[in-house]
């Protein structure tokens, strides 16, 4: 099996999610058969804490704290191009650290 692209899912708020797929779209990575701009995105909710919080007890009340609205973004790119989408991702998420996922397709 050979693996040339990959699934690339970001966790970013919505109001970066236009500055981000036209980033993509400019380097050309959101092609797909004969179509371009090939993006989807979910709402969801998600749970974060921050490590220096790690040792409170989650059944405290403050736990809705660490609840938030957050959307996964998706598309695909060529493996060769990971680097280049990473600096993308990171040059837009308001986030130093971004979840993002880099996930082989089989062919």
């Amino acid at each position: 099996m050979k693996i040339n692209y990959v699934k690339v899912e970001v966790l970013i708020a919505e109001e970066y999610i236009s500055s981000l797929r036209e980033q993509l779209h400019e380097h050309g990575f959101l092609h797909y058969a004969n179509q371009d701009n090939v993006l989807s995105y979910t709402k969801y909710k998600h749970y974060s804490r921050p490590l220096e919080l790690a040792s409170l007890d989650m059944s405290l009340p403050i736990e809705s704290e660490f609840l938030q609205t957050v959307n996964k973004v998706e598309f695909r790119c060529m493996i060769h191009q990971v680097e280049k989408v990473k600096k993308i991702i990171h040059d837009i998420h308001p986030s130093n650290h971004p979840m993002m996922y880099f996930i082989p397709i089989l062919d």
